[in-house]
């Protein structure tokens, strides 16, 4: 579980943005606001470590599209985190630096981990090292030394921690089409290795919880499976049908599903899927899905955040009316001269809400949490 996140001019991110998430924690805000580039820290920092940092940076389109910038000058990235890896705390960093535009480097880096056999930590200052007696990892500047050091017994929990944080945002396009077998795990942001993680699923014994979900939302899907042929997985829903002679029960294949079902059928995939994940991001789950089916979603989102951090970008009302106020946060983000600002909604917005006077869909439609959190940025 994510405890704290740091970040520092990442995208359109502002200077030193600290946020505790919860077991289920809800960020709303308007388009272009910088929702998706905080959860895009989580994949930079999942994907510097397990495919290398120029990877990472050039996947993005280079270090000039994912560090902000003042008149010319670049800022240094910095992101932090604050993690539990089952009973242990364990905290990692970065800070990425450069003097010119196209340039960077790594500035510093540190990890601590405690596990039952104590702390184990390493902390770099560019080509200073100071680490475990022995462990000395290969790098250069522009790498991570947790990469190089994922081999390691003491270090291998947080890599394993950080590789599976995945964010999802589900093209139902995607999942329509006949996909070949992927070893991969987990299931991919997109979903391009859906129906391999969905076969595994329809072994197991969550199965039935995957079925009635997409039950509930089509009246009609009472089985799903996963068939190969011609070097290619097919997913097919069986429901019911009027055939000729009668009414009766067939096999659809994805292809003939709509956008809403489709869509369900991944989030409910990615929530259930097996090892379960540390952290699952999702933006706007309510895409293409009818209103009427989304307090069922939430409650596949209540359930699997019993096991996995869950984090989800919203526009939805519906959604938010939906949420343990007890239990949830909410974050409201906005940009505030150009820098991507993200507040905790606090008790005194909240208590309209809890007095019942109001519901939070209303409170967010009319803007008043927008106005109450950003109006005084000194607060």
């Amino acid at each position: 579980m994510i405890r704290r996140l740091v970040v520092s001019n990442y995208r359109s991110l502002g200077p030193n943005l600290e946020l505790r998430p919860g077991p289920l924690s809800i960020f709303i805000g308007p388009n272009g606001s910088g929702k998706s580039n905080y959860f895009d820290t989580l994949s930079f920092v999942r994907d510097a470590v397990m495919q290398g940092l120029p990877a990472a940076i050039t996947h993005r389109g280079g270090i000039d599209a994912v560090r902000r910038r003042s008149s010319g000058r670049p800022f240094d990235i910095h992101i932090e985190l604050e993690l539990m890896i089952g009973s242990y705390p364990c905290r990692y960093g970065f800070t990425i630096t450069g003097d010119r535009l196209e340039e960077y480097r790594v500035k510093s880096e540190i990890a601590k981990i405690k596990d039952e056999e104590g702390v184990c930590d390493f902390h770099r200052e560019g080509d200073d090292w100071l680490g475990p007696e022995g462990l000395t990892p290969r790098m250069d500047e522009q790498s991570l030394a947790l990469t190089a050091l994922g081999g390691s017994k003491r270090f291998k929990p947080l890599v394993d921690f950080l590789s599976q944080i995945t964010v999802y945002s589900i093209f139902p396009d995607t999942l329509r089409v006949p996909q070949k077998f992927d070893p991969v795990r987990p299931m991919a942001r997109h979903g391009e290795n859906w129906m391999t993680i969905l076969r595994d699923l329809t072994k197991s014994n969550l199965k039935d919880d995957l079925v009635a979900g997409l039950k509930k939302l089509t009246g009609d899907i009472e089985d799903v499976r996963v068939r190969s042929g011609s070097g290619h997985l097919f997913a097919e829903f069986k429901q019911s049908a009027k055939a000729k002679k009668g009414k009766g029960k067939r096999w659809f294949e994805a292809s003939q599903q709509s956008d809403g079902t489709l869509r369900v059928a991944g989030l409910l995939t990615a929530l259930l899927q097996e090892p379960h994940l540390p952290v699952i991001a999702i933006e706007e789950p309510e895409l293409t899905v009818h209103p009427g089916v989304l307090p069922m979603l939430y409650e596949y989102l209540q359930q699997a955040s019993e096991v996995s951090q869950i984090l989800i970008t919203t526009h939805s009302p519906i959604i938010l009316d939906l949420l343990m106020l007890e239990r949830d946060s909410v974050f409201v983000v906005n940009r505030v001269d150009g820098k991507t600002q993200i507040k905790v909604v606090t008790e005194n917005q909240l208590k309209p809400v809890r007095e019942s006077l109001l519901r939070l869909g209303d409170l967010f439609l009319s803007g008043d949490l927008q106005l109450s959190l950003f109006d005084d940025l000194s607060q």
